[in-house]
């Protein structure tokens, strides 16, 4: 069992990093950035999309982060 929690730990947090890592690609290849909505008003074309970007990454680095977070709880714990 404490091998499996070491497994799982590593795994999780290697996933979870990955994710925080490569939230930009993320967001570029699935075109997250044109699903986000902001309600500013007066703002150009081109602040908007910038903000759009910055939007969905901090979404994706987020999710990565609760994946992340448990795979070191669970990596303090077995190695303990």
């Amino acid at each position: 069992m404490d091998i499996f929690l070491k497994v799982l730990g590593i795994i999780l947090a290697v996933v979870g990093a990955v994710i925080v890592y490569g939230a930009k690609f993320i967001v570029n290849k699935y075109g997250l950035d044109k699903r986000e909505t902001v309600n500013i008003e007066g703002i150009d074309d081109e602040a908007l999309g910038k903000l759009k970007m910055q939007k969905a990454i901090a979404k994706i680095k987020g999710f990565g982060g609760l994946i992340f977070l448990p795979g070191m709880i669970l990596l303090l714990i077995a190695f303990r």
